[in-house]
């Protein structure tokens, strides 16, 4: 009998399939260089949601920032210019991502802006995205409207 067990979870510890890990040329490299010459973005959050809801970069010109959810509120160095930005919302187990448009000027901060109905007992279906300039504090991109993924519960 105990053979059969065995057996039986390594037959089955055959079916597991570990992620696959990214390469490093999808990977998002911040640009190094002084502080005057980049510009930078961060994500924001909002208190009260599902799990303090937050807006994060996920990717930049299609690059995969590694930090993910986790980084969501560290300033993300990015070259100037225009830069594809692929932003995503993360509120307990609803999410969603749209990609946004950012003529990003050397020395400026920005931040990702969010809003959306997820909330308890609201009727989880979207959320809008945008950029700001933090230091005028107006919008620097148009509206991204991403609907949102239901958790699988």
């Amino acid at each position: 009998m105990p053979r059969l067990l065995l057996i039986t979870i390594v037959f089955l510890s055959g079916c597991v399939t570990l992620p696959r890990p990214i390469p490093p040329e999808l990977q998002y490299v911040a640009p190094t260089g002084q502080a005057s010459s980049l510009a930078t973005l961060t994500g924001s959050q909002e208190k009260g949601t599902p799990n303090d809801s937050i807006a994060y970069v996920l990717a930049v010109d299609g690059k995969l920032v590694m930090t993910g959810t986790q980084g969501w509120s560290t300033p993300l160095p990015i070259q100037s210019g225009l830069r594809n930005i692929t932003v995503a919302f993360q509120g307990g187990g609803f999410n969603t991502q749209v990609d946004l448009q950012l003529q990003a000027l050397a020395g400026h901060k920005y931040q990702i802006q969010f809003s959306t109905d997820v909330r308890l007992f609201g009727a989880n279906t979207y959320c809008d995205f945008w950029i700001i300039d933090i230091a005028t504090k107006k919008p620097v991109t148009g509206i991204g409207c991403g609907g949102i993924v239901n958790p699988p519960y």
